[in-house]
This record gives C-alpha cells, sequence and structure tokens, in this order.
C-alpha cells in the first residue's frame, strides 16, 4: 500500500505564485530569517521545505528554520489531520530543529527520500543522531518543544504551510524564483545575488495548453468517511482548475457512475491519454488502479468503509506482520482489553498476516516478508496454533510478544502450554495456510501493520485510530508511538 505521503510528494507540482510584497529592510544584522511551517506528512507543505532550503544555500546571509505543525483539540491533546504517525514525526522533527538544529537539514532531506513509516529511522542514521535516541528525546523533550512551536505558529497567524521571512508571511505560491527574489531583496545590497533576467513570456500555444480543460474528478465518500482536502488540493496541484465532484456511496449517481466500487473513500479521474501521461510514473508505482476508464486512489491513511463487503458482526481483523513493533503492541493491547473486557459484547478477534507469496511450477510457495525470512516463518508458526492450539493463541503472542525476533520461539510455545514438536511437524501444511492469508490481505490492499477492519467494513490503521470506535474507547498499546511498518 501506497502512502498519501508518497503519492503527495509524487504529484506535487508548483502552484502559480501570488505577487509578492515589496522588499522589505533587512534585519539590523544584515541577515534574512527564512522560517518553513508545514505539516510533517503533508506532500505540498514539504514542497515549501525544498523551496527554502533551496534559497538557504543559494544566497548566503539566510537563517533558515523549519516547524512542524499540529493542532489541538478541545481537551488540550495534540491533533493531526493524519493521525497518529503524523503526530510522532512531528515530534522527532521538533526535537532535530531544538537539539540538533545543525542536523535537521540532513533529517528532513533523507526523510523526504525515506517516506515510509520507518523512514524516519534511516533519516536518523543519515543525518548522524541514533535513532533510539531520536526516539527517546521524542517521547521526553518533543511535546514541550511542540509547544513553543504552536505558539508561535499562533502568534503568527499560521494554520497551513507557510514561509515567514523576518517574520513576515510570505504572500507568493510556491514557485522558486518568486520566493528567491523575495529573499533577496530583504539582504543588504553588497549581500544581494545578481539574478539574470526572467525568462521570455510563454507563447501562446504554451499558454493554451496551461489553459487546457482539466479532467473530470470525482471524490466518493459515506458517512463517517471524511475527505481530506489536502489530497485534493494534490490534484489541484497537478491538474490547475479542476474541480471534485463529490458523492455518497448511498446515492444513485455513485450506483449509476461507479458500480463496482468496493472501497472508500476513493478519488478518481477520467483516464483521458493526457491523464495516464502525466500520471504515467504513479501509475507505473502502482498508486493509482485502472479501472473501467477511470484510475482510482483508494485513501487507506485514515478511516474508511469496504462499502461492497457483506457486514460480519462482532468480527474484528487484525493485519500485522509479526516482527513489526507496532503489531506487537497492537496484538498485546488488544489480548489486554480482551481479557480485562474491555471490549465490544461478544467481539471476535481474528489476526492475519501481511506479505507477498508466489507457487512455483513445482508446486512450493515462496513468501517475501518486510521483515525477511523469520518474519514468514513465524506466521506460519502463528497460523498452525490459531488453527490447531486456538485457546492457546493468545498465551503464545504474549510469550512469543516479549522478543519476537528471538529464534527461541520453542521457549514461548512451551510457556503457552503447546508442544514445540506439533507445530514443527505442521509447518509445511502451514505454508498453505500463509498463502491464503496473504492473498487475503492482499486483495483487501493491506500494507501497514497495524491496519484493522471492523465488523467486515469500517477499516483503521492503528491503535488510536481503532480508540475512536464506538466501543474501542478503553482500548491502549502501551510503547505505541501511532506508527506502523509499511509493506
Amino acid at each position: 500500500m501506497k502512502s498519501t505521503v508518497i503519492f503527495a510528494a509524487a504529484l506535487a507540482v508548483f502552484l502559480s505564485a501570488a505577487p509578492s510584497p515589496s522588499p522589505a529592510a533587512p534585519a539590523g544584522n544584515g541577515r534574512v530569517r527564512v522560517e518553513v511551517f508545514f505539516e510533517s506528512m503533508d506532500g505540498p507543505g514539504w514542497q515549501w521545505f525544498f523551496l527554502g532550503e533551496s534559497v538557504r544555500r543559494r544566497l548566503p546571509g539566510v537563517d533558515f528554520a523549519v516547524y512542524p505543525l499540529l493542532s489541538k483539540n478541545e481537551k488540550g491533546e495534540w491533533e493531526a489531520r493524519r493521525g497518529e504517525a503524523e503526530i510522532a514525526e512531528s515530534m522527532r522533527i521538533a526535537v532535530m530543529g531544538g537539539v540538533y538544529p545543525d542536523k535537521q537539514p540532513a533529517y528532513l532531506n533523507a526523510r523526504s527520500l525515506s517516506p515510509w513509516a520507518e523512514g524516519w529511522r534511516d533519516a536518523a542514521v543519515f543525518s548522524g543522531v541514533p535513532p533510539v535516541e531520536l526516539a527517546e528525546k521524542a517521547g521526553k523533550s518533543g511535546p514541550a518543544l511542540m509547544e513553543k512551536i504552536y505558539k508561535k505558529a499562533q502568534s503568527a497567524g499560521i494554520t497551513g504551510a507557510a514561509i515567514l521571512i523576518n517574520g513576515e508571511k510570505y504572500a507568493g505560491g510556491p514557485k522558486i524564483l518568486p520566493l528567491l527574489e523575495a529573499v533577496n531583496g530583504r539582504l543588504p545590497a553588497g549581500k544581494r545575488l545578481a539574478l539574470p533576467k526572467a525568462a521570455p513570456a510563454a507563447s501562446a500555444p504554451a499558454k493554451q495548453a496551461a489553459a487546457a480543460k482539466p479532467p473530470k474528478f470525482w471524490v466518493i465518500l459515506a458517512s463517517g468517511v471524511v475527505k481530506n482536502d489536502a489530497l485534493v488540493g494534490v490534484f489541484d496541484n497537478k491538474f490547475p482548475g479542476i474541480q471534485p465532484v463529490v458523492l455518497d456511496y448511498d446515492s444513485p449517481e455513485r450506483a449509476k457512475e461507479f458500480p463496482e466500487l468496493d472501497f472508500v473513500p476513493a478519488y478518481a479521474l477520467e483516464g483521458v491519454d493526457a491523464v495516464k501521461k502525466e500520471l504515467a510514473e504513479e501509475i507505473k508505482a502502482g498508486i493509482f488502479t485502472e479501472r473501467d476508464g477511470r484510475l482510482f486512489y483508494f485513501d487507506k491513511q485514515g478511516r474508511g468503509i469496504y462499502a461492497g463487503r457483506k457486514p460480519e458482526p462482532g468480527l474484528l481483523e487484525l493485519f500485522v506482520m509479526s516482527q513489526c513493533p507496532y503489531g506487537v503492541t497492537a496484538e498485546n493491547g488488544l489480548i489486554d482489553a480482551i481479557r480485562k473486557k474491555e471490549l465490544p459484547d461478544k467481539v471476535r478477534l481474528r489476526i492475519h498476516y501481511i506479505g507477498d507469496s508466489e507457487k512455483g511450477e513445482d508446486g512450493k510457495y515462496s513468501f517475501k516478508s518486510l521483515h525477511g525470512t523469520p518474519e514468514w516463518e513465524e506466521n506460519v508458526r502463528q497460523l498452525i496454533i490459531a488453527k490447531k492450539f486456538p485457546d492457546k493463541f493468545n498465551d503464545y503472542l504474549l510469550e512469543r510478544n516479549l522478543d519476537v525476533t528471538s529464534t527461541q520461539w520453542d521457549a514461548a510455545a512451551k510457556k503457552a502450554g503447546l508442544d514445540p514438536r506439533e507445530i514443527s511437524s505442521a509447518f509445511e501444511d502451514g505454508k498453505a495456510l500463509l498463502a491464503e492469508d496473504f492473498a487475503y490481505s492482499s486483495s483487501l490492499g493491506m500494507g501497514t501493520s497495524p491496519s484493522f477492519l471492523w465488523e467486515g467494513r469500517t477499516f483503521v490503521v492503528g491503535m488510536g485510530d481503532l480508540a475512536k470506535l464506538p466501543g474501542f474507547e478503553k482500548v491502549t498499546a502501551k510503547g505505541s508511538t501511532g506508527a506502523g511498518c509499511a509493506k
């Protein structure tokens, strides 16, 4: 599953620039301060960072700072449009800026190239900060640093992606030359860069091409599922002037236009040649699904509904990778809630696994799992236990999850009252179970561990969003950051 962050980054293009304000006098020390604010998982917002960073590199005498944006709810708790994963990433960025300011640009550049859930670890190493150290400081110092950023944004009247130049909000759009000129004009005359004249105006054919009619665009929603305005903005950036037609899944208009639609929220474009050409890379990467002459993007980063599926009352399906730390905390949290009777009555928990399988000509299976061979082998063992010894399954998980990367799985089995020999003897048969399970998860597009499917239809990612569903308010997962492992 491709994340909205990846999609947004792939589609983001420069917006038309508004007229920039007249250059203000340079700061008293002869330097210009450029401050970038953006939501940490917003693709177009990241564009502002790249623009500001490019200007900093091009001009002498520029002090540069980057701040993540979060909001607060009525209780004073942190909120983000993309859930707990965005809150966690914002805390890390705040720590990089507040504790390691000289390393923050390297972290952000590396993070933009590692947009998957665990990519922050690679970015931390790239910037020279141990991931364990960054995670610890994000937990301890992140909230206080984020509070300062929040107050700064509030006092400046900033609610979305923006740039301040010497404390004044930049009024232009995200285009490199207008921003460069605006910052350059605030430097002392002796430090300004001599810029060549801009290119001549576009020719008539170019203007006509730019004014091409945008493609048809639909956003299909359902009760409890909201439109992602940032995502709509990405489409507008790619196809200027595009206007979404919003349809309700239960409406006759949706049934007529999209009779085979099985998941919402869905964002659909008419699949004309010009659109396919513009989105060729994204189509190749599997970000879009092509059906009946339309290109669909299914947003599975928040709450969604498999509207075409038959309801399954009382069934909670958890999709994990058995060695994903976030999946493990989700399993532990749910088992704890079951034993404390904190879940809705008669809830049945069923665990599925995320990965890929292929059956060779010789009839043998080969598997791919994010955390390698040990993970899919553990998946097999867990499926065997769930099928043959269901009453011992939760006990085994709690023991195994104490150190799921250990090779001593048999010790966990013994503590759970299981005979390891019975599990090992069924291993080959268990491979068929895993192939079937991987196929089921893939058919639903599950790619992030942990993801949940409630009663066959309601989809959420992460323990934080699960706790927002009626009946699951008491579910917690100690140690969970709201992040996940992405396929």
